[in-house]
């Protein structure tokens, strides 16, 4: 399996350079000590590039600040200057950001705003809340979920904590 790593080429405006690598040690060596701000990651199967847009099938991963985003497809559309504007996925949709987890069959991704809009049946959890609706919009580095036609169903933990004699806890 040939695995592509194209950070280099998906750059959210490369900065002057650098002295250290800040990025965690993820730096293509051809980037030298170039500093990168707001890298997307992406590795898949295959990649087709075009002027304006690549596209990337099987088993697709992207990390972007604290989304991980995964599909079976994924179109990545940028600037002249290389910078993704947006990428839209397909096929077996899920994306997670802190505790809050998304799937659905379709997902658009702007990357300058961190908003992620899932589709296609799409499911969201949130903690103990599990939510479903037409439409699931998440927005990175923050606790908003905006479900549209949504139906909710809230865990609760039982009440007093856990029970004692079977499967409670012992004490010493």
């Amino acid at each position: 399996m040939i695995e592509f790593l194209t950070m280099a080429f998906f750059l959210a405006q490369p900065a002057a350079p650098a002295p250290a690598a800040t990025d965690g040690g993820t730096r293509p060596p051809m980037l030298g000590n170039v500093a990168l701000n707001n890298p997307v990651e992406i590795t898949a199967k295959l990649i087709t590039g075009e002027r304006n847009s690549a596209t990337f099938t099987g088993d697709v991963q992207v990390k972007h600040r604290t989304l991980d985003l995964k599909c079976d497809k994924m179109v990545a559309f940028y600037t002249g200057s290389r910078e993704v504007t947006r990428v839209e996925c397909t096929g077996g949709v899920q994306a997670q950001d802190g505790d809050r987890f998304a799937r659905g069959e379709r997902a658009e991704y702007d990357v300058p705003s961190g908003v992620l809009v899932v589709t296609g049946s799409p499911e969201a959890r949130q903690g103990t809340t599990y939510v479903t609706g037409t439409k699931v919009r998440l927005t990175l580095g923050s606790e908003r979920l905006e479900v549209e036609n949504a139906r909710i169903i809230v865990e609760t933990a039982p009440a007093g904590g856990p029970k004692k004699g079977k499967g409670g806890a012992k004490k010493p």
